[in-house]
Order: structure tokens, then sequence, then C-alpha cells
């Protein structure tokens, strides 16, 4: 097979496992949205959480209290649903899809498993 044929096919697979991500962390999110984005506050928080800003930051500029904004965050990294790094004493928090993605993937296979 020439190099040119062997590129399409590639490209082909790429759109295909795109369409399939896509679908998947689609999915994934209206769940996560049912489950943990249960009120205007925690869309906020969720929506705010850019992988710059500190949490107390973060708590000012929505107009939350840090301690609500760090339990729900907790919640998020508990279940590793959130990138998150350390910068100083603060916990700089980032969305992650394929996170999402990867928990009701294996939630739905430990439900099918039972």
């Amino acid at each position: 097979m020439d190099n040119n044929k062997i590129e399409m096919l590639l490209s082909e697979l790429l759109d295909e496992v795109r369409l399939i991500t896509v679908n998947t962390k689609a999915e994934a999110f209206q769940m996560f949205s049912q489950e943990f984005l249960t009120s205007d506050l925690r869309v906020k928080m969720y929506n705010a959480f850019d992988g710059q800003k500190s949490l107390p930051e973060i708590s000012k500029e929505i107009g939350c209290k840090v301690n609500t904004l760090q339990i729900f965050a907790q919640s998020l990294i508990d279940n590793n649903l959130v990138d998150y790094y350390v910068r100083g004493n603060a916990r700089i928090i980032s969305k992650s899809a394929s996170k999402i993605a990867i928990f009701y993937a294996n939630k739905r296979l430990a439900e099918s498993e039972v």
C-alpha cells in the first residue's frame, strides 16, 4: 500500500474515532450535569474552573463562600472528574471532558457487571 492510501485510511479512522468520542463525551457530560451540576451555583462554580484561578479567586468572582466552593471542588476531585495542580497552598482546577467520559464509561461498565 502506498503512503497516500495509508494516510487516507488513517485520516478516515481518526474521523471515526472523533465521532465516537464526541458522542461519548456529550452523553457523559449530560449525565455529569444531572448528577453534579444540580444548581445554578454549581454550574457557575464548574464553569469558573479555568486552570488559572485559585478557589478563593473563583469564590470572589462568582460571589459564593470559599467553603462551599471547596466542598464542591473536593467532590469532583474525589471522583476524578477534574484536573488540578497545586500552586503554593492553592489548588488550581480545570475542567476535563475526558475524565468525565471515563468516569461514566466505568460506571456503566460496573453497572452492567452486576
